[in-house]
This record gives structure tokens, sequence and C-alpha cells, in this order.
């Protein structure tokens, strides 16, 4: 099952930043650009079925790290 997943951030490099960090994430189908704008940044990737899976969970930690928020 894939999920996609956008983050909004208040600058460009924050945003810049989050992209290259989350590129090199060990997740499944991992598919990473910058969203609406350059401020938002977009992630896809596919669930691990059959255990539980903490990729979202990692994004929103970094997301958060970084002065950024899930939009959707």
């Amino acid at each position: 099952m894939e999920n996609a997943v956008e983050y909004e951030f208040k600058t460009e490099m924050s945003a810049y930043r989050f992209l290259n960090t989350v590129k090199h994430l060990d997740a499944d189908g991992l598919k990473v650009k910058f969203g609406k704008s350059d401020h938002h940044v977009s992630v896809r990737y596919r669930y691990i079925l059959g255990e539980f899976d903490s990729t979202l969970s990692t994004l929103d930690d970094l997301a958060r790290d970084l002065g950024g928020e899930e939009v959707s």
C-alpha cells in the first residue's frame, strides 16, 4: 500500500534540507520532491506490510525538528 504526505516549511532552506535528508531514508518505493511550492516537500513510499512501519513517525519528527508540519 502506498502512502503520500506533504510537509510545509517556513523557509525554502528548511524544505531543501528536509528533502535531502529524506532522500537517504530506507523506505520501500521512496519518492521525494518539492510539492506545491519551494516551501513544500512531497513524500511517497510503500508501507511495510505485516510489521510496524515507523516511516511516517520518522518523517514527522524530522519535519518538526526543521520547523515544518504535515499539511496533507
